[in-house]
């Protein structure tokens, strides 16, 4: 067993008989665990330390490593914490600013014509309106 499950077993141990209760984080080696327990142990070891019931909490705690899985939690700090405080009225302010220039983007286009190629539709509309002499030879420039 490793050196850092061995010393997370002990603080859960320690934080038990500590406080009398069971512990859903635990901090090891200045890095912070969530602890997670299979099946009902956390239930048995709880009833365990209401009835005071040391020969049951010991056996509990011998079968400790068979039943807890933990895992290292992100250590935000202090000063990550305030940085995104501090960024989340810059962020409200530019996505709020975005959502203007958007919808002044979409009144636009709605207003301005369609360019490029034209629908075959108006292809058509057009074909029928233009003499057939027209629609064949293509106009002569004057000099």
């Amino acid at each position: 067993m490793a050196r850092v499950d061995i010393s997370i077993l002990r603080e859960i141990v320690r934080v038990v008989e500590a406080r009398t209760k069971v512990p859903e984080f635990v901090e090891v080696n200045k890095r912070r665990f969530q602890v997670t327990y299979l099946e009902d142990h956390k239930q048995r070891i709880e009833e365990a330390l209401r009835r005071h019931d040391r020969d049951r909490l010991n056996m509990l705690f011998g079968q400790l490593e068979s039943k807890v899985k933990y895992q290292a939690v992100r250590a935000r700090g202090a000063a990550s914490s305030a940085k995104k405080t501090a960024a989340a009225p810059a962020k409200r302010k530019a996505a709020a600013g975005a959502k203007k220039t958007a919808t002044k983007k979409v009144a636009a286009k709605q207003a301005k014509p369609a360019r490029g190629r034209p629908t075959p539709a108006k292809k058509k509309a057009a074909a029928k309106t233009a003499s057939p002499r027209a629609a064949r030879s293509p106009a002569k420039k004057k000099k």
